[in-house]
């Protein structure tokens, strides 16, 4: 009976361990590769159109903790001949340096922050399935 048990723990706990996308390191936060992160509550009341930005981790965290991200933006473009508006997905950022840190008032948000200087970059989160 316990063997059983133990197998059923192991069958339901190892599924569940591959959804942790954010894992506390000591000071920061390690995001796990190719998550997709969106800006947060406090970024988006200060941009134009926060819902058409995003960052999208390229690499594992390195030794110094800092883990390279790239920034994209979501453009629409409207054909004047057919008529159809198409959504494109343009790279304003090409891969740089930065750390997270969790959010101390939101659950659920990171900061980006600068290992140059420690200034938060953006709040972020990870982006919801419909964009």
């Amino acid at each position: 009976m316990a063997m059983y048990l133990l197998v059923l723990a192991i069958i339901l706990g190892l599924p569940l361990s591959g959804f942790a996308q954010f894992v506390d390191k000591g000071q920061y936060v390690v995001v796990s590769k190719g998550v997709r992160l969106c800006e947060g509550v406090e970024t988006t009341r200060m941009t134009l159109d926060p819902e058409n930005r995003f960052w999208l981790v390229t690499s594992n965290a390195r030794v110094n903790g800092t883990q390279v991200v790239e920034g994209f933006v979501l453009e629409s473009s409207y054909d004047r001949k057919s008529g159809e508006t198409t959504v494109q997905t343009r790279q304003y950022d090409e891969g740089y340096a930065t750390r997270f840190k969790r959010h101390a008032k939101h659950k659920g948000m990171l900061l980006m922050v600068s290992p140059k200087n420690g200034q938060v970059e953006a709040t972020v989160e990870i982006c919801k399935k419909n964009k």
